[in-house]
């Protein structure tokens, strides 16, 4: 790295710069340390989309985090937690995707992937849009609506086999919104952090590891795990619908 080298656990202490070598290199070795292999021209793609993003955002709000390690770890490393629970060709629907995130940084990893992003702001896809020509991604989308509204329409509705999004609080707002657009055999992922505003109703998960959530009964599978370098804890919430 530029000025020192990474040690997992450790803030580092450098001035590094947004798609700066040492920058990548905190994205592969903390996407490593989530079990998921990052190459140096994938990070170079992460880099350029967070330059971009970080420029946009002066007009645009797309994200609250601007500094570049935040930026690496909270953004980019966050999103490939997801990784393992997509199976190969998939398609992936991110709800209320801001500048991205997940879905993004998903794609560049995952070339196999079959990626739409939806938000309902339009100034949001427009960045999105833009930064999916310059990135030269295929098998990717933007979309802008409101969820409600598109998981009615018959291009959208029963159409995806992962529905994943970190921007609900609610898992129950989540399941009401997002369950229109799962094909059958699909299931829900929501990111989320330590102690988020709803946890009660993770809490209230019975012993068989059921939740009833927008009148439909889920199987809930939790994946608990910290940030690297940062150490936030996080949680990956799976709800696979039943019956």
């Amino acid at each position: 790295m530029d000025s020192e080298t990474w040690t997992p656990g450790r803030i580092l202490q450098t001035s590094m710069e947004i798609g700066s070598a040492a920058w990548r290199q905190t994205v592969i070795d903390g996407a490593a340390e989530l079990g998921v292999s990052v190459s140096d021209g994938q990070a170079r793609s992460m880099g350029r989309h967070a330059r971009e993003m970080v420029q946009w955002n002066r007009v645009s709000n797309l994200t609250a985090i601007t500094d570049p390690l935040a930026v690496a770890v909270k953004h980019y490393v966050d999103a490939l937690a997801v990784t393992a629970s997509l199976d190969s060709g998939q398609r992936v629907l991110d709800a209320g995707t801001g500048g991205g995130f997940p879905g993004l940084p998903l794609k560049i990893v995952r070339s196999d992937l079959l990626l739409t992003l939806v938000d309902s702001v339009r100034k949001k896809v427009s960045f999105l849009k833009y930064a999916i020509g310059a990135l030269g991604l295929d098998g990717i989308r933007a979309v802008h609506g409101r969820l409600e509204e598109l998981g009615r329409m018959p291009a959208y509705h029963k159409h995806f086999d992962r529905v994943v999004c970190r921007a609900f609080a609610s898992l129950e707002d989540f399941a009401r919104l997002c369950l229109p657009f799962l094909a059958p055999g699909g299931c829900l992922l929501a990111m989320k952090g330590p102690q988020a505003e709803h946890d009660h109703e993770i809490d209230a998960v019975s012993d068989d590891g059921l939740l009833l959530l927008a009148d439909t009964r889920f199987r809930i599978q939790i994946h608990r795990y910290r940030l690297p370098v940062l150490g936030d804890q996080r949680r990956l919430v799976r709800l696979t619908p039943i019956g």
